[in-house]
């Protein structure tokens, strides 16, 4: 789940700061400019691991900053297909459920990832998984005249254990305003049609430069309760990984 990755780059210190030992004022500096960013077919990066080599400082004619040359290591997000974490439920929609880590939220188990006799239940704005003990396939329609006592629904906050199914990367470029909210806007026209729009526009699921695929559909994934038998608020991490 958490990877390292070696880069070079030139980071310049202001005079102001020369008071401050160089190692400091350097991964601040790569901080800033890294943390949380990410890194194209790489991952998310989360912060500066270690400085492996710094080249003297040089300053420049004009504007008496100093100049390193720096090799340094991030720590990043990049999940492997395969792998199983264990996150948040953080939002649940008819198109899909959003997971969350705390420090990365663009994780997505669509329908299509969802345990087989799996439906949406509209009354309850969630999903649920109906476990037939006979191993019956249901129609959507029979799961929901199903006993709602029967159901396991995948609530918000839940604790959900899942599988990368993919990871999915996008390149996201700035839009024109919408042409609805300036001034000349339209005030006639169909308010459902473009209400629709908007709604795409807002979706996060269509602004992630970089999102995780995961599902659901295994023995043993899904919500803890579910084969934890209630335990419910253990902490987040990867599957297998031991605490300290």
């Amino acid at each position: 789940m958490f990877v390292l990755f070696t880069l070079r780059d030139t980071v310049p210190v202001a005079p102001k700061a020369f008071t401050v030992p160089p190692a400091i004022t350097i991964q601040d500096s790569l901080n800033k400019k890294f943390a949380n960013k990410l890194i194209s077919d790489k991952g998310l990066a989360l912060s500066v691991y270690d400085i492996l080599t710094a080249e003297d400082g040089k300053v420049t004619w004009g504007n008496g900053m100093m100049y390193y040359r720096v090799s340094f290591r991030l720590m990043l997000f990049a999940p492997f297909v395969g792998e199983v974490i264990v996150g948040k439920v953080l939002d649940v929609t008819a198109s899909y459920i959003r997971v969350s880590l705390d420090f990365f939220q663009d994780i997505y188990i669509p329908p299509t990832l969802l345990p087989p006799n799996s439906a949406y239940d509209p009354s309850q704005k969630g999903w649920f998984w109906y476990s037939d003990d006979e191993d019956r396939i249901l129609t959507p329609s029979e799961l929901l005249n199903t006993v709602v006592a029967s159901r396991l629904y995948i609530d918000k906050g839940e604790p959900i254990r899942f599988r990368v199914d993919s990871v999915e990367w996008q390149d996201i470029r700035p839009e024109p305003p919408s042409s609805n909210t300036g001034p000349g806007a339209q005030v006639n026209g169909d308010a459902d049609e473009q209400a629709d729009v908007e709604l795409v526009k807002k979706d996060p699921i269509e602004k992630a430069g970089y999102k995780v695929i995961g599902t659901i559909a295994e023995s043993g994934l899904g919500v803890v309760s579910w084969w934890d038998g209630g335990g419910g608020d253990g902490e987040l991490m990867e599957e297998g990984a031991e605490e300290e």
